[in-house]
């Protein structure tokens, strides 16, 4: 009965921040103040702390956190295959979100080279997904933000979901925000750069690349980072070398 009560309270505490700070960005959009935006950012930052430590993870979940933190550089894209949008996608804004969660796929074999229409789950070691994902990424330009779930929820309220159809103006056009959300969107992307989805009625709200996966062979010396970019997505392939993970190849493979 005790822990039931204690759930109930966080719930409710967690409850009551996200309508108390939903209502500053409400506010500040109302107003059209850059200032009160960025009230509302620096506190969401404040809240956004790096895991102290990876001592206490186990080592698979250190191969995540160190092949994430090299992959990871929204200012350097050309690295992975910059795409549709060019390198410079990113250039200017004030804050980086980084998502919250990703998939450790750790398989049975000795290589990753797998065929492209192999199913695989009888291969799979191991299957999990890593939350409260707190990498500590830092970069010169850009202020750092992690995309906890009370925030992901709150933009996605924010925003909400007018959209023009896919193919709307031409048969090649994805679906783009209208109305109100496109508003909203134009002002949170002063400082931010979240990104309408492909077939409409959603958000990419974190700063990609945005890393689905990383798979591990058998004894940990091959990783494969599955990730998106903008509308396109790939992979790289890493290879740990004295202890330290490196990569060999990345690329894009896919686009919507």
């Amino acid at each position: 009965m005790k822990n039931i009560f204690v759930v109930i309270l966080v719930l409710t505490v967690s409850t009551c921040f996200g309508q108390k700070e939903l209502k500053k960005l409400k506010k500040a959009y109302k107003d059209k103040s850059q200032s009160q935006l960025e009230s509302f950012l620096q506190q969401w930052q404040s809240e956004s702390k790096p895991l102290a430590s990876l001592d206490s993870l186990s080592d698979l979940h250190k191969d995540v956190y160190q092949i994430y933190k090299d992959f990871y550089n929204p200012f350097n894209l050309s690295r992975v295959g910059s795409g549709e949008w060019g390198d410079s996608l990113y250039a200017g804004i004030d804050y980086v979100i980084i998502q919250n969660q990703l998939v450790i796929n750790w398989y049975k074999t000795d290589t990753l080279n797998f065929w492209r229409h192999t199913n695989t789950d009888s291969l799979i070691m191991s299957k999990e997904t890593v939350s409260n994902f707190r990498p500590d990424i830092t970069f010169e330009q850009a202020k750092t933000l992690y995309l906890f779930p009370q925030y992901s929820k709150m933009i996605n309220k924010f925003l909400g979901s007018k959209s023009y159809p896919l193919g709307f103006g031409g048969i090649m056009n994805p679906s783009r925000a209208k109305g109100e959300s496109e508003e909203r969107l134009d002002f949170l992307n002063e400082k931010l750069m979240i990104i309408h989805g492909h077939w409409g009625g959603y958000w990419h709200i974190a700063t990609h690349p945005y890393v689905y996966s990383i798979e591990f062979n058998k004894d940990r010396t091959i990783a494969t980072v599955n990730f998106r970019l903008g509308y396109q997505g790939g992979s790289a392939t890493y290879i740990k070398k004295d202890g330290k993970w490196e990569m060999k190849q990345a690329g894009l493979t896919w686009i919507e």
